[in-house]
């Protein structure tokens, strides 16, 4: 599970850049969202939920 998260954490955060996100780009040209702003949300929020899953899976292994 640790492994399927980190993978997916690196497969977000790599790609964003202040200048460029290709994966807000490509998140709205799925057409799944209704403008560059909504997409732009889903994936800041799909970025910190990753990240917060990953740390308290991280800590719970770790202290158990």
């Amino acid at each position: 599970m640790r492994i399927l998260l980190a993978i997916l954490l690196r497969a977000l955060i790599l790609p964003q850049t202040s200048f460029d996100n290709l994966v807000v780009r490509q998140f709205n040209e799925s057409g799944l969202f209704a403008n560059y702003a909504e997409a732009k949300r889903v994936v800041a929020w799909a970025t910190w939920g990753c990240l917060f899953a990953f740390l308290l899976l991280h800590l719970g292994l770790a202290l158990g």
